[in-house]
């Protein structure tokens, strides 16, 4: 499910850090308008950004475009995964920059080119590790310092990877179809019904979906059902044919059918491989 994320700011500074530790990432397809930094621990799965997908392992660094689809998911299994995420505008940095800090001009001038996303070589991964621990335990002017000292490192990896992707544009019409969408997935939503939420016309939605999300209204709905069922899964008692049902499928079989399809076992299977004690 894509969605506008809204990032506030950290004390009134131009940046924000977040901080999190859960068995698993979910996988939560957003965008928002500022870059991204996300350095995740002790995980294992796949990282979604615009078009790339690729599996990630326990050390993993990767800058996200501003506007730029996004998401890592990871399975539940091992112990607890550690995520730090630097969230942090172009527009700030210049403006620190041009008020007496002429040394970020390059820093900027590299932000500036890149438009999808990076992931950074495993050598750099293991090189600032520990400048990401100390960017969780200082606070203030030093905490800045330390963020600094982390994106100046990063202009210098010879072996980071640029990605490919397609921006979000902010669609009017397409945030109002998928903020419908996810507000009634569990129900019967038709494409005319996304439609009629957006103010456009059924081909309209359609074509937006295909050209800016690479999916259909169809399958988007099944991502979303399917979803909803593995967490209910994992973290429910509930027997499978209520959770069918509660995920919105209209038939059991349907439900038994697109579960393997999208996650390649039983929704049994599923919920003995991976809910937790």
């Amino acid at each position: 499910m894509l969605v506008r994320e809204w990032v506030g700011n950290t004390q009134g500074q131009g940046w924000q850090y977040l901080y999190s530790q859960d068995q698993l990432c979910p996988f939560q397809w957003h965008y928002h308008p500022e870059f991204e930094l996300t350095f995740t621990q002790h995980a294992q799965g796949i990282r979604y950004i615009g078009s790339d997908a690729s599996p990630f392992g326990l050390l993993d660094l990767a800058l996200v475009a501003p506007n730029q689809p996004h998401t890592w998911h990871s399975s539940p299994e091992g112990g607890l995964k550690e995520v730090q995420v630097a969230y942090f505008t172009l527009g700030w940095l210049q403006t620190l920059a041009a008020q007496g800090a002429p040394e970020l001009y390059s820093l900027c001038q590299w932000l500036k080119q890149i438009h999808t996303g990076v992931i950074f070589s495993p050598s750099v991964c293991q090189e600032l590790a520990p400048q990401f621990a100390l960017l969780h335990t200082l606070r203030g002017l030093a905490r800045l310092s330390c963020l600094l000292d982390i994106l100046a490192r990063l202009q210098q990896d010879s072996e980071m990877r640029l990605l490919q992707g397609e921006l979000h544009n902010g669609d009017r019409r397409l945030n109002d179809a998928l903020s419908y969408l996810q507000a009634h997935y569990t129900q019967r939503p038709t494409l005319d019904d996304l439609a009629l939420a957006a103010k456009a016309s059924s081909a309209t939605i359609k074509r937006l979906f295909a050209e800016q999300m690479q999916t259909s209204f169809s399958a988007l709905l099944v991502q979303l059902r399917i979803g909803k069922a593995c967490q209910l899964l994992l973290h429910s008692k509930q027997s499978i044919p209520a959770i069918a049902q509660a995920s919105g499928f209209p038939t059991l079989s349907q439900f038994y059918r697109k579960f393997v399809e999208l996650k390649g076992c039983t929704p049994a299977s599923y919920r003995k491989q991976y809910r937790l004690p």
